[in-house]
This record gives structure tokens, C-alpha cells and sequence, in this order.
């Protein structure tokens, strides 16, 4: 299992910053983990990579 961690100023940053990478990542989601501290928004993505995608690095 592997984790990607994003933050950004905005909702609309965030969500173009993690559908982003869902679009271009091989792999299974379990599970994303989405916090709000003061000034900003900060989301983790936990995956699976699969098989041909162990190797690349996002």
C-alpha cells in the first residue's frame, strides 16, 4: 500500500489536484482521508499500485 498527500488554498484546488491523479494512476483507492486545518485543505490517498505501476512515482 502506498500514500499520496495533496494540499491546497481551495476546495476547487483540491478537487483538481486529486482527480488529477486518480485519472492518471493505475491503481486501486482504499481509502482518502480529507482534513481542513485553518488556512488550507489537505486530503491522503491511500492505494494500492497496480502491478505495471509499482515502479512509477507520482
Amino acid at each position: 500500500m502506498r500514500v499520496k498527500t495533496f494540499y491546497a488554498w481551495s476546495e476547487k484546488g483540491m478537487d483538481r489536484k486529486v482527480n488529477e491523479f486518480l485519472e492518471g494512476a493505475a491503481a486501486e483507492v482504499v481509502d482518502i482521508k480529507f482534513a481542513t486545518p485553518i488556512f488550507f485543505f489537505s486530503a491522503m490517498v491511500m492505494y494500492k499500485p497496480s502491478d505495471s505501476s509499482k515502479n512509477i512515482s507520482f
